[in-house]
């Protein structure tokens, strides 16, 4: 079977390609930055190509990429004989913030109501790919909490640089769901070697760590691999907490996904 990739320089993207061949697959990643390519052929498309990390405030830009190339693609892929569609979402459909007074959690009852123009965006997006599945043509929808790992960007490269010019770190015993990205190499391996399931519907995924990530934990992992030792401290965790800021609640506020998910 014949896999393609979109966002050929994204982190996740070729990770994604380097499992798949080195499970066996026959795999091509590109970019979608010259249009969309001939999609005969391929059995499934992984779609990981999107606006996340940017500044960019115009929600016409969000919906440009994440939502009206994602249907594109998605119809075209359909149009010419793909069986799968795999859409890599965000666990910001949902909306919910994260708690600096313990720890939010994402159930089977909460409903997706996206604050970012990103996680809009990316909602917007499966609507729109619902509406094309059917017998034909299987939609996997993966809505994945923060993706960490060597050479990781976004939050957790954030998290590197900072871990890397400090010698004391606070101290707080949170709980955030997070998938690896081995985990999520693994998770992708794992769905597209399963060919038990029936076609014809979406399936609506929210992989991640079996474990919760205590960020402070995280931290003192980062240290060792960058060869020091890291002291976390208590007060400096109490002292944190006071400051309720966006990067505050991003780094060490308490947010997970229920089992029942």
């Amino acid at each position: 079977m014949s896999v393609l990739i979109t966002g050929v320089r994204g982190y996740v993207a070729g990770h994604l390609k380097d499992a798949l061949r080195e499970n066996g697959w026959e795999c091509e990643a590109l970019s979608l930055r010259e249009g969309l390519p001939d999609l005969s052929g391929f059995d499934t498309i992984i779609h990981c190509a999107a606006l996340v990390h940017s500044k960019e405030k115009d929600p016409d830009t969000f919906y440009l990429i994440n939502t009206k190339l994602t249907a594109a693609l998605a119809e075209k892929a359909k149009n010419q004989g793909v069986k799968r569609f795999v859409f890599m979402s965000t666990m910001a459909v949902y909306g919910v913030s994260d708690s600096l007074s313990g720890t939010a959690l994402i159930d089977s009852k909460t409903l997706e109501k996206p604050v970012t123009l990103y996680g809009k965006s990316k909602l917007l997006a499966e609507n729109k790919l619902r509406g094309l599945a059917d017998e034909e043509f299987t939609v996997f929808i993966l809505r994945l909490p923060m993706v960490y790992g060597e050479g990781a960007p976004g939050n957790y490269a954030r998290l590197c640089r900072l871990v890397r010019i400090t010698p004391v770190f606070p101290k707080v015993l949170n709980e955030r769901s997070m998938i690896s990205i081995e985990n999520l190499r693994n998770c992708v391996v794992s769905l597209l070697n399963d060919t038990g399931g029936a076609n014809g519907y979406v399936r609506v995924m929210c992989p991640r760590d079996p474990e919760p990530v205590c960020t402070s934990e995280l931290a003192v992992s980062i240290a060792a691999g960058q060869g020091k030792s890291l002291r976390l401290s208590p007060f400096l965790g109490r002292l944190v907490l006071l400051f309720p800021l966006k990067p505050v609640r991003k780094l060490f506020g308490g947010l997970k996904y229920a089992p029942d998910l």
